[in-house]
């Protein structure tokens, strides 16, 4: 079967990476809006008895601080004059918002275990209402609003609402600094191991359209039920490594047959035949270890599942469609881009390996 799959994208390269490009182009497009579909939290199991008791605190209670704001005294301590006026003003003004109950400060209390022990910093807190998602927009406001510099007092923020606030903005910025060391040192270690530019760039391609792709999917997924945001960082991560170590088969195992004589349709034929053949195993492995996290009733944990199933089946699809249309285009030019003073022989046996095996 997957010799006559082969035989037929060897045939219809052509077409195949058009279709695939405009794939690619739609999925681009629900990617963009993958980030504010997924959903903060999911760290709780709702039928556990700690969430039914945090349920009741909120509905009977006025619910936990989850906001916390420290104030400090820019001169003296929070028991200056002007520094409790700014003090008392702040927790006025926020038990006055909306979306916060139960705003308790020192200055009400005048609790010690809410001021520090130099007597230079002092606590407001409160309990900002709705869920994860909510508490984070809702956080961001309030975070603008109040924590800043004062004439007597800096303001600033913590508590898991802040958090919540925090966490998209860092998962992105985590995430661009993660591609921007990865990708390229991913590109040099390849050009090592092929001597060639364009074999080496196949591999880091594939890696991108599954990372994509999986976007794509949790995109589609968030709008249906709850995914968490650090689904993405599984996505990058594993999207990266099996979209390479995949391709990295079938380059490898299509510069062998041509090195070895064969034509090039038939030299991409043998190789969705048979290194085709180990990356739809091992994807099929990698995606059944996966699945056992649908289980969990943690859409946190489910998370995981859906970006990781996604992400290898997409990344074992991209390389078994995209990479033999493109290797049937190329053909020999998969060589072309030699670099200086590296010699990778395409199809020779490497010494170091064949002396270990």
């Amino acid at each position: 079967m997957l010799r006559r799959y082969g035989d037929l994208v060897a045939r219809r390269a052509r077409l195949t990476l058009i279709l695939a490009t405009v794939v690619l182009l739609g999925a681009a497009v629900l990617a963009f809006g993958a980030f504010g579909k997924l959903q903060l939290g999911g760290f709780e199991d709702p039928s556990a008895e700690s969430t039914r008791a945090a349920d009741l605190i909120d509905s009977r209670f006025g619910g936990e601080t989850n906001l916390v704001l420290l104030v400090h005294a820019k001169s003296g301590t929070v028991d200056s004059p002007e520094v409790q006026a700014a003090g008392r003003q702040l927790a006025t003004a926020l038990a006055a918002e909306p979306d916060i109950r139960n705003v308790v400060s020192y200055w009400q209390t005048n609790a010690t275990a809410l001021k520090s022990e130099d007597g230079t910093d002092a606590l407001v807190l409160g309990h900002i209402t709705g869920g994860d998602n909510e508490i984070g927009d809702r956080a961001a406001a309030i975070i603008d609003k109040y924590a800043k510099d004062q004439p007597a007092v800096t303001v600033r923020a913590g508590g898991a609402a802040a958090v919540n606030h925090e966490l998209p903005t860092e998962v992105s910025r985590s995430l661009a600094l993660a591609e921007a060391i990865a990708v390229p040192l991913t590109m040099l270690l390849l050009v090592f191991a092929f001597g060639s530019l364009v074999a080496a760039a196949l591999p880091l391609v594939i890696g991108l359209v599954a990372i994509l792709g999986t976007l794509a999917e949790l995109s589609v997924l968030g709008s249906l039920t709850d995914v968490s945001v650090f689904s993405i960082n599984l996505t990058t991560a594993l999207g990266l490594g099996l979209g390479i170590d995949f391709a990295l088969l079938l380059v490898s195992r299509f510069r062998e047959q041509l090195a070895a004589g064969d034509e090039v349709r038939d030299a991409v034929v043998r190789t969705v035949a048979t290194a085709g053949r180990t990356v739809l195993f091992s994807a099929a492995t990698v995606a059944a270890a996966l699945a056992a996290l649908l289980v969990f009733p943690l859409f946190f944990l489910r998370s995981f599942a859906y970006a990781g199933i996604g992400v290898v089946a997409i990344a074992a699809a991209a390389a078994l469609v995209v990479i033999p249309a493109l290797l049937a285009v190329l053909g020999h030019r998969v060589e072309r881009g030699r670099v200086p003073g590296i010699r990778a022989a395409r199809g020779a046996a490497s010494p170091l390996w064949d002396r270990i095996a």
